[in-house]
């Protein structure tokens, strides 16, 4: 007989099962519930009496349950696709864990928050404080090991106009999101621990002219934008070879439309536009508070596109799409904050889901770029492909290809120095040749892998036996 813990827990495996299947549901909900929070968070200071009510608080924590949920389902799906990565390369495992670690503590944090307003009718800011810490710190690192690769990935290979334009892009919006980071901080400090009521009025802080704080303000505006604009050129790269099909005239107009609608943010952050009205207001912020969620879809279609190419390697498409996803929760995850201390603290799901956006991009190109250089019937198939979006792969491919030729070089030169000085000390000449090295490293890589796997199928024996017993 099934024990009532043995029976919740296999109930809560299926469900996990289901969402990690259904994946794409999962993401296209998360999404929407991200674009409905965005816009409510925007507007928060227009429409507060109305969001103030017990309807809104009811929105309020149903949009909540539905993102801390479906950011489980996105962790447990980027362990399922890259559990055998993280077998065989330590950094992807031990990024994992960090971003897990992350997360947990940021849904955690979530949990509490709602418990919070529901039992007290109010919350502390240092909640929303925490996970705009938690979750713009680790959209930084992230952005910052993705620069690092990419620009790596460049210098190996000069010829991919493309890596360089992504790398720059990862390198713009590291730098927005720890100069926004220390602003939010300088924001949060002065009323950390003011209880937020119902009536608390909830309004957007701004940062003084001329102060350290403003210069900060404005890293994070031109640094964001300049993000933005790098990407969509990288991804109108891409995609450059479908004007042919359609038309160069339709295909310029389509891809414009995200550009035109981010520029509406341009036009205020520049001041050649302020609505001052409160109805007018309410328009405008309405309409510029998704600008960034349209370019996300964007580069996530890109990604679509790519993946009909590579059907028959489903792994591959997976961390192609995985990418994809990333790019929708990256770019909705960067259009709210927690600042302005709202009640109740809308905004919050979508600035819980900036990190996690970041961690799927770098794990689905990652894992694309690992992928290819590994694989040599894919390498080939990418090669001979004519397509834009095979040839930004198959730069990457070839970059990590002779990234891992550069590394392996490196531990033959260091073998070679031991040898000669070993020769020199003892007088004795040693019979090793540098294919021996190189045959010994590539050896001990295999006995690595070999190890990593058994001992992943012993563990995953004995969850076996616990759930039998």
């Amino acid at each position: 007989m099934i024990s009532p813990l043995n029976f919740f827990t296999l109930q809560i495996k299926k469900l996990l099962n289901f969402g990690t299947k259904n994946i794409h549901i999962v993401i296209y909900v998360l999404i929407a519930v991200l674009s409905l929070d965005t816009l409510l968070n925007q507007t928060g200071d227009l429409i507060g009496k109305l969001l103030k009510t017990f309807g809104g608080i009811v929105l309020f924590i149903t949009l909540s349950i539905i993102t801390m949920i479906g950011q489980i389902f996105v962790l447990q799906f980027v362990a399922k696709k890259s559990e055998e990565n993280r077998k065989k390369n330590g950094k992807i495992r031990l990024m994992h864990r960090f971003v897990s670690i992350s997360q947990y503590t940021i849904i955690t944090i979530f949990a509490f928050l709602i418990l919070e307003i529901i039992i007290n009718q109010n919350y502390l800011p240092i909640s929303s404080m925490l996970v705009t810490l938690i979750s713009y710190m680790l959209s930084t690192i992230l952005m910052a090991i993705f620069t690092y690769l990419f620009l790596s990935w460049y210098k190996t290979n000069r010829n991919s106009v493309l890596v360089l334009v992504y790398g720059l892009s990862f390198a713009t919006a590291a730098i927005a999101s720890f100069a926004i980071l220390l602003v939010f901080t300088y924001q949060f400090s002065e009323k950390l621990f003011i209880s937020i009521l119902s009536t608390s009025p909830g309004t957007f802080l701004s940062t003084d002219e001329g102060s350290i704080w403003k210069i900060f303000a404005k890293t994070y505006q031109y640094n964001d934008m300049a993000s933005f604009f790098l990407k969509w050129g990288g991804t109108a790269l891409i995609l450059y070879h479908y004007s042919y099909k359609i038309g160069r005239t339709k295909y310029w107009f389509l891809l414009s439309l995200p550009l035109l609608y981010f520029s509406t943010l341009v036009v205020y952050h520049l001041h050649i536009y302020e609505p001052h009205e409160e109805f007018e207001q309410l328009i405008f912020f309405g309409v510029v508070a998704l600008n960034s969620t349209f370019g996300g879809i964007l580069f996530y279609i890109a990604f679509k596109l790519t993946v009909k190419n590579f059907k028959d390697n489903e792994v591959f498409a997976s961390y192609l799409i995985m990418a994809g996803y990333g790019f929708m929760l990256f770019f909705s995850g960067t259009q709210s904050v927690l600042t302005n201390m709202a009640y109740p603290p809308f905004g919050f799901s979508t600035v819980s889901s900036y990190g996690l956006g970041s961690y799927l991009i770098l794990v689905g190109l990652s894992l694309s770029a690992i992928s290819i250089s590994k694989d040599e019937q894919l390498k080939e198939m990418i090669k001979n492909s004519t397509m834009a979006e095979s040839r930004f792969l198959h730069s990457l491919g070839m970059s990590e290809s002779e990234r891992e030729n550069k590394l392996l070089k490196d531990i033959v030169i260091k073998a070679k120095q031991q040898k000669e000085n070993l020769e020199k000390d003892t007088g004795i000449e040693l019979s090793i040749s540098e294919e021996d090295i190189k045959e010994f490293v590539r050896e001990l890589e295999v006995n690595h892998n070999d190890n990593d796997k058994d001992n992943g199928n012993d563990n995953k024996e004995g969850e076996e036996k616990g759930n039998q017993v």
